[in-house]
């Protein structure tokens, strides 16, 4: 194995190659996606198609882009040469994300031999299909929404094939400025080239070879030792993504078991017939992304991340549709959203592991599944169809964490991605619009002790002749990201729009194509935000005084919401008393109650441990931490003993909001949020909660 101290030193130096290599692509390229919100990667991959290092701001490429060279491998194999270079969009066929992201992918030879690859990626402001952006909510398969292309060479030995780049031409809008980012990626993956070819100089081939092989090895190592410091078990969790009036049901079994994870989404909705649908590498790519921030802090992000874990997902499941379903956004609403769900599962496991050391880390959802993305269309001053992706439709908040708040405008796309946000003299002078606001968002989303950060709030006014069209590409318009611990669910998503001439906003379904914009006409979008970690009625009275001040709470939410006054310390203490006595008086039964007697204590005798936050196990028994209330026996659901109310927030004949409080002090306990009728949407369930049952049995 090469030295420790060359290995540490040959890693930088191929993510400082990396980052330069993404750099070049920002600087060469022409569309303000690109190089103002830097939506673009640049990775060194093994010779197989194995992550190593990866540069720019799009994290989720990295290990993405490790699936195309594997096709390229099955598709071109041996005739494999130097000077190649390949070029993939099409998401069933290599192509890693939707068709508007487009990889390429060039092998860097010694001699005859592979040594790396690098690959380079970028979104593009089109790629064909039904509308311009090839954002389309009413394609119905895939032919429909884009342009797809298989791995195919655009270079052959070194010698450009130019009946590729006409297909390409013939088949976008904006050609020229698809064109030139595409060549953008070229010159990333050739600064890349050269420089790591200077490295293979420098220290040989097989010393490149060994530091790609150790690298991911030494993470893997690591990861599994972490994972180690959990508790074995099962923990569950739910979510759904929603389209208009339909919710599609995404479960997520995580068991933990020899220091490795399976995440298993088997029970998923069947594939649609929208755009929603996903596949398991890119279910797989978001959780590795979001893994490596709760086990992998302070580790390279590599290959080893993605060897601890597998992904279950079911063949003509939502989550592994089969072509030609459309597959548009297979990343931003279910891949999204699964990922979440099974990030959420996580948090349990961790919440239930006292030893392990992410427990610093624990959060709700990141918010990412939310995005109101939308794209509006017309005609350019050439006369030619134009596209405009509105990525301030992303700039969400991320859920609080058990010890924190969380920044506002947290603009954390999927795969933890944070693009930059496009200025607003760059936007007009590319957009046909004019920006009224961008602001932080007024309102309640993601309450708690611990407060989600503020999405944004925007609103513009179209600046163009009639015939402008917007798209809009949402989520989260009903079904709220869910709080932790008691913390209260996020915002919804929300757009608007007010005709000119006209003096109210209509609201708009956040999936649609083809809305017809004129003139004068406002628009205005809310993102959402994740939810709250903790009882509201626990926050300081300071931070919410504060907020009041700045106008971003009313005084009536502060006392609704936080059970806080601008009366004084004493008036804000006896309103959250009666606040909690209130919650108790309007709660139902407890489906299992529980109350303290000599068998129940007999049974509550043993080591004590977490088991969710807020929630203790000793013996066989659940307790609240707050108040000392017997809650379950194992195996049950620890909220069997809570009472609860349903109607907790802003639900519709489709949802419920659940709250589970604690029996004695009346402190809200957990918040759920699910499909009507559904029922409780977590379990946590360690070894050594269930099989003390068993042994009790035995």
């Amino acid at each position: 194995m090469t030295d420790p101290i060359l290995l540490e030193v040959l890693r930088c130096k191929m993510e400082a190659i990396a980052d330069d290599g993404s750099r070049a692509i920002i600087r060469t390229a022409i569309s303000p996606v690109v190089t103002e919100a830097g939506d673009c990667s640049c990775t060194i991959y093994s010779p197989e198609g194995d992550l190593v290092v990866g540069g720019g701001a799009v994290q989720l490429h990295f290990h993405v882009g490790g699936d195309g060279i594997r096709k390229i491998f099955e598709l071109h194999g041996p005739t494999i040469a130097e000077g190649d270079i390949f070029i993939v969009n099409d998401p069933y066929n290599g192509g890693g994300l939707h068709a508007q992201d487009v990889f390429i992918h060039v092998p860097i030879f010694v001699g005859a031999r592979i040594v790396a690859w690098v690959g380079t990626s970028a979104h593009m402001v089109d790629m064909g299909g039904m509308v311009p952006g090839s954002f389309s909510t009413s394609a119905t398969d895939a032919y429909q929404e884009a342009f797809r292309v298989p791995p195919v060479r655009l270079y052959r030995q070194g010698e450009e094939q130019t009946d590729v780049w006409a297909i390409f031409r013939n088949n976008v809008r904006m050609s020229n400025v698809v064109e030139m980012d595409m060549r953008s990626l070229i010159s990333g993956a050739n600064v890349v080239k050269d420089q790591l070819g200077k490295l293979v100089q420098e220290h040989g081939g097989d010393v490149i070879a060994d530091v790609i092989t150790s690298l991911s090895a030494l993470t893997e190592a690591e990861m599994r030792r972490r994972i180690g410091e959990l508790e074995e078990g099962t923990y569950r969790a739910t979510g759904w993504c929603e389209w208009t009036d339909e919710f599609f049901h995404i479960p997520c079994t995580l068991t933990v078991s020899d220091s490795h994870l399976t995440f298993d989404f088997s029970g998923a909705s069947p594939q649609t017939s929208h755009f929603l649908n996903s596949k398991p590498y890119v279910v797989k790519s978001l959780l590795g992304c979001q893994l490596a921030a709760y086990l992998g802090q302070g580790l390279p992000f590599n290959e080893g991340v993605f060897r601890v874990f597998d992904v279950i997902c079911e063949p003509g499941s939502i989550l592994d549709a089969k072509a030609p379903a459309p597959i548009g956004g297979p990343h931003l609403d279910v891949g999204q959203t699964a990922s979440e769900v099974g990030i959420v599962a996580l948090n349990y496991a961790i919440g239930a592991s006292p030893k392990s050391r992410a427990r610093k880390n624990m959060s709700g959802p990141s918010a990412s599944s939310g995005m109101a993305l939308h794209t509006l269309a017309g005609l350019g001053q050439d006369g030619h169809p134009v596209g405009w992706l509105m990525l301030d439709g992303g700039l969400v908040a991320a859920s609080a964490g058990f010890d924190r708040d969380t920044p506002n405008m947290s603009y954390q796309a999927v795969g933890t991605a944070v693009l930059e946000t496009i200025d607003i003299e760059v936007l007009e002078s590319w957009y046909p619009i004019r920006m009224n606001s961008r602001e932080l968002r007024k309102g309640t989303g993601g309450a708690g002790k611990y407060c989600a950060g503020r999405p944004a709030s925007l609103s513009y006014t179209v600046d163009a002749p009639d015939g402008l069209t917007m798209t809009i590409m949402g989520n989260r318009e009903r079904l709220p990201l869910l709080g932790m611990a008691g913390g209260l669910p996020g915002a919804t998503t929300h757009f608007g729009l007010k005709r000119v001439g006209s003096a109210e906003f209509v609201d708009l379904a956040c999936h649609q194509d083809g809305i017809k914009l004129n003139c004068g006409d406002t628009i205005v979008c809310d993102n959402n935000n994740g939810g709250g970690w903790g009882d509201p009625l626990e926050r300081a009275p300071d931070r919410v005084l504060e907020e009041v001040k700045r106008g971003l709470l009313t005084a009536e939410q502060a006392e609704a919401i936080f059970g806080v006054t601008d009366r004084g310390a004493e008036a804000t203490e006896v309103l959250r008393k009666e606040r909690r006595a209130s919650r108790l008086g309007e709660a139902s039964a407890p489906r299992a109650p529980l109350v303290w007697n000599e068998d129940l204590r007999r049974l509550a005798e043993g080591v004590e441990a977490p088991l969710a936050p807020g929630v203790i196990q000793r013996g066989r028994v659940a307790i609240s931490e707050k108040s000392g209330a017997p809650l379950a026996i194992s195996p049950g659901n620890w909220v069997d003993g809570c009472p609860s109310i349903s109607g907790f927030g802003n639900e519709s004949d489709q949802t419920d909001f659940v709250a589970y409080l604690d029996p004695l002090s009346g402190d809200l306990l957990a918040v759920d949020v699910t499909e009507k009728g559904y029922g409780c949407s977590f379990e946590i369930a360690p070894k050594r909660w269930t099989e003390l049952q068993l042994e009790a049995a035995e």
